[in-house]
């Protein structure tokens, strides 16, 4: 079976010099909490987690030494998430290296999730994106499977 067989054909899309505050808009109205980016071209460049989003609030120094977390005071959450609204989704990014075309196997795509850590892949055609294949997906296309057999 290919990717194409069981892909959303309507993946979640955001520019590279589209804002922060327009990307937490845009996340109460999708289906997932991935974002993929793309530049003027509409060929993907990166990709937006809920971590990406998460990390963009946490200092730097927290990396160094968790316990510097108590510093921060009552406030910072609030003040940060009002810092931020203005960043460029190419300052908060994960640049993408993993995706699939719509002709390979679902097994491919399954095992690049593995390996990679990642719950989503983006479906590319021509480094454009056409769709995206997600854990979920996988797991539906086992329930359906085992329930014809």
């Amino acid at each position: 079976m290919k990717i194409k067989d069981i892909m959303d054909p309507s993946p979640n899309l955001i520019r590279t010099y589209d804002t922060f505050e327009h990307l937490i808009k845009i996340l109460d109205e999708v289906k997932y909490h991935v974002v993929f980016v793309v530049d003027k071209e509409d060929k993907l460049v990166g990709i937006v987690t809920e971590g990406d989003i998460i990390k963009v609030l946490i200092p730097k120094y927290v990396n160094v030494d968790e316990s510097l977390v108590s510093i921060m005071n009552l406030d910072y959450f609030e003040r940060k998430c009002i810092e931020s609204k203005n960043l460029t989704i190419n300052e908060i990014m994960t640049k993408t290296t993993c995706s699939v075309s719509e002709e390979e196997s679902i097994i491919k795509a399954a095992a690049l999730m593995v390996i990679n850590r990642i719950h989503t892949l983006p479906v590319v055609r021509n480094k454009k994106v056409i769709g995206m294949v997600s854990r979920l997906s996988l797991i539906k296309q086992i329930t359906k499977i085992l329930a014809e057999h």
